[in-house]
């Protein structure tokens, strides 16, 4: 010890010395105003990599100095300190060293020409030294774009500077107009779509060429269907190529009639007997060969294995007659159809195919309010056409009667199967019904139908009477005791089930083949790996919740707050867009136009609310209802005002519901001339999915439109909130059904990962997860597989990235499954990098 602190003290010493200088004078008197008016001049000097310091002179001899910020080389302002200490007399100086950072000089063509092919286009420019970064701000018909140096054809104003760095000042401002050319020459070589008829089909090079050129084709022709990625080059006289262009020929089957009528049979065997799907999806039934069906809702029916044999022969049928256009010729859009019915075949082949399946569901009777909930969802949203549409509602109420006691029949057969129902399901179950049974017969639906019904000019004043007193009789007479009967015979349905079963799915003994079904159902994937999944998530979640940490610990730092109600406060004072909902819908508009073409057919968008019962028992925000295929003139969202936020939280769900989210995708479907199968026939995975992206560039779109620092901070923590959200659900849910997590996992998992995890809030999580196995995979895992496909596309195309352009192409065949959806990204990737000359391998 005594070595270690003897050298120490030797260090201190060392240090304490460092800076002093001795200096001989002649004698004369010395006094604390003769120190002080000692020489100490400041110093200004350019940067030269030397060191430069700033001394007193004429010190007297035996005076001790020393100096504080002293000897510096690299560029700065210094305040020089320096301490004269004789014959007990201390006095401090000061004085200001200037180190002067180099000139930066920029240089650059005011006006530049580029051209696209195989190049990294770039502006051309020269700064003086190599250590400065330089910022190129591209601008095109007077709006920022991307800072890429590589562009699509056009005219870009470019503003170019050096930024300021250690040795270097802030370079001079150079201003580029750079034109982009598809060729030196005025020919043209584009993509060429055609119809597939035997014979060879060719794409080439169109305009004409200077004299002694000529042009040389690579892969151009073909006969069978499919795609031709081809090369043009042009040579010089001495047989050089001069230049490469690049298209791709695709060769389309044309569309083949008698699958056409294959499709419009099975449009109608898809939706015939189900008056429901009928008037949601057709505003004139008889176009599509359809008739009115008996208006009922869904009523609960036991089955035999006699009926499951049934059910299997009838999928079998189906699966022989698609087959038989297994080889066939179809158009690319007829593929996607084909694709489409081949799936839903698939699911209820190994639907069937799993033991008690039927049992295993939770449809009836859960705790959001089951099918009792949706009923009032969809008489808000049955289209009354015509006086039989209004009777359908009638009957639709008076059948609720014999539909809701008949739920009491499947929670029999799923007991006595051993698929009882938990006390918790059962007792959220019965709370939302006492909710309507305390309404009675002021149920909210007689209001909103009667208002409906008022407006109606195909009625009389006579009939309208009528038929508002049919509703009225039909809630009171029907509905409610309905409502009564499935209340009071589902508290014979407590303690049915032990507690240690109440993970369903995940303690079935068929429970998790059952869930790897539904997920490969919902997300529709090429190939599904169960650790490969789990790692996506737990990867994505993870550094999702980073990002959420990081834009939080700068909302903190930089505007003091403390707690998460200051948080809240702090969003809640910058709005993107303070207004009402139907108006924020204006403000969606001129978002959408900045990732999505506008519609052909612009639909009237109705907003309402949720009545008060079913909002609170539900588990949505709010909610689009497709509209009818022959229609495009309305659209409707509702929102649940008890779980939305801010208007913050407002804007951002009529973004994801409406435009430019689910209404905008749907309504973009119908105009793509897909099957009437493809439009309807939808990936839950693909809806969710690009709903959910569309909510991260609204933050993006608000925050690049802003000057605000603040607001955009806001923005961030937004955007990384968004895209956190849901991927921790998603990943409970796979722990729960793919690795048999208990509430106890729950908690480890949330308090791993920063969140609250008492056990209330773990249950409450559990308990939520159970009854919907693999539905938060389509927000979670869609939102994950749809930034990723953009993520990717930008950092492949750079430039050539068009967000309008890449989004129409993901709408473009519906909202199909994931796996298709890969595979059309890769069509559009191959031919737009084959165009540009860069490589891309498809996934």
């Amino acid at each position: 010890m005594r070595n270690i602190k003897k050298l120490f003290l030797c260090l201190l010493m060392l240090f304490s010395i460092t800076g002093i200088t001795l200096t001989l004078t002649s004698c004369e008197k010395i006094d604390e105003q003769y120190l002080l008016d000692l020489p100490f001049e400041d110093l200004t000097v350019d940067y030269d990599g030397n060191t430069h310091s700033i001394y007193v002179e004429n010190i007297p001899e035996d005076a001790l100095v020393t100096y504080a910020n002293n000897e510096k080389v690299n560029p700065g302002v210094y305040e020089v300190t320096c301490t004269i200490l004789y014959e007990g007399i201390m006095v401090k100086k000061t004085a200001t060293l200037t180190i002067n950072k180099l000139e930066s000089v920029l240089e650059a063509e005011a006006e530049q020409v580029a051209y696209l092919y195989g190049n990294n286009i770039k502006v051309n420019y020269k700064v003086n030294n190599r250590e400065q970064r330089v910022t190129i701000i591209t601008k095109k018909d007077g709006q920022v774009v991307d800072n890429n140096a590589i562009y699509n054809e056009g005219v870009y104003d470019i503003e170019i500077y050096a930024k300021e760095s250690t040795k270097y000042a802030e370079s001079n401002h150079v201003n580029v107009k750079l034109t982009v050319y598809d060729s030196k020459f005025d020919v043209e070589f584009n993509d060429t779509e055609v119809v597939y008829d035997g014979t060879e089909k060719s794409v080439e090079l169109t305009g004409t060429l200077p004299s002694g050129y000529t042009v040389k084709y690579k892969d151009n022709t073909g006969t069978e269907a499919g795609y031709y990625y081809s090369l043009a080059y042009i040579k010089d006289a001495s047989g050089n190529v001069v230049e490469t262009h690049a298209a791709t020929l695709n060769i389309e089957y044309a569309e083949n009639e008698e699958f056409a009528e294959f499709l419009d049979e099975f449009f109608v065997a898809y939706l015939e007997g189900d008056q429901l799907s009928v008037n949601i999806f057709c505003e004139n039934p008889e176009d599509f060969g359809l008739g009115r069906y008996e208006a009922s809702w869904y009523t609960y029916e036991s089955y035999e294995d006699t009926d499951l044999d049934e059910a299997k022969k009838e999928i079998a049928n189906l699966r022989t007659e698609l087959e038989v256009y297994k080889d066939a010729q179809l158009s690319n859009l007829q593929q996607v159809a084909y694709n489409n019915i081949e799936s839903f075949l698939d699911y209820y082949t190994d639907y069937y195919n799993i033991e008690d399946s039927n049992y295993m569901k939770i449809l009836y009777v859960d705790q959001f309010g089951g099918y009792v909930a949706d009923f009032g969802t969809y008489m808000e949203a049955y289209s009354l056409r015509c006086k039989e549409d209004v009777q359908d509602v009638v009957d639709y109420i008076t059948s609720t009667s014999v539909a809701f006691p008949s739920y009491l029949s499947f929670v029999k057969d799923k007991t006595d199967k051993g698929y009882a129902l938990s006390n918790f399901t059962i007792t959220e179950m019965r709370n939302y019904l006492k909710e309507l049974m305390d309404d009675g017969e002021d149920y909210y639906l007689k209001a909103i139908l009667s208002f409906k019904i008022d407006n109606l000019d195909f009625l009389t004043a006579e009939e309208k009477t009528s038929f508002k007193n049919q509703i009225a009789d039909a809630i009171k007479n029907h509905f409610v005791p309905g409502v009564t009967e499935l209340y009071n015979g589902l508290e014979a349905y407590l303690d049915k089930l032990p507690a240690e079963n109440e993970g369903y799915w995940s303690v079935y003994e068929n429970g998790k083949e059952m869930y790897v079904l539904e997920l490969m159902d919902l997300l529709g994937l090429n190939e599904f790996d169960e650790e490969d999944y789990i790692e996506d998530i737990e990867d994505a979640f993870s550094n999702a919740n980073q990002k959420v940490i990081s834009s939080q610990q700068k909302l903190v730092k930089n505007h003091n707050i403390s707690t998460y109600a200051d948080l809240e406060a702090l969003i809640t004072k910058y709005p993107i867009y303070n207004k009402l909902p139907i108006e924020m819908m204006d403000y969606l508009d001129e978002f959408a136009k900045t990732i999505v073409p506008e519609l052909k057919n612009k639909p009237e968008i109705t907003i309402k609310n949720m009545d008060a019962a079913s909002a609170k028992v539900s588990n949505a925000v709010a909610y689009y209802m497709k509209s009818a295929l022959d229609s495009s003139q309305s659209e409707f969202i509702t929102l649940n005002p008890q779980k939305l936020g801010d208007s913050n939280d407002v804007l951002g769900t009529l973004a994801h519901e409406g435009y430019p989210g689910h209404l905008y995708a749907y309504a973009y479907s119908k105009e793509q001339g897909l099957s009437n199968l493809s439009t309807i026939m939808t990936s839950t995975a693909h809806g969710e999915g690009w709903a959910t992206y569309v909510e991260l560039k609204l933050y993006e779109y608000a925050k690049a439109n802003s000057d605000d620092q603040t607001f955009k901070d806001i923005m961030d923590y937004l955007y990384a909130q968004q895209l956190s959200g849901f991927l921790l659900e998603t990943r409970i849910d796979a722990g729960i059904h793919l690795e048999g997590w208990t509430v106890s996992n729950v908690q480890n998992f949330l308090k791993r990962n920063g969140y609250n995890s008492d056990l209330e809030t773990a249950t409450e999580i559990y308990d939520l997860i159970i009854e919907m196995p693999s539905g938060y995979a389509a927000y979670g895992y869609g939102k994950l597989f749809f930034v990723n496909l953009h993520e990717e596309a930008k950092d492949i195309l750079g430039g050539y990235y068009d967000e309008i352009e890449f989004n129409a192409m993901l709408l473009s065949k519906g909202w199909t499954s994931l796996g298709e959806l890969e595979n059309t990204y890769n069509d559009y990737m191959k031919a737009k990098c084959h165009k540009y000359g860069i490589t891309f391998e498809a996934n």
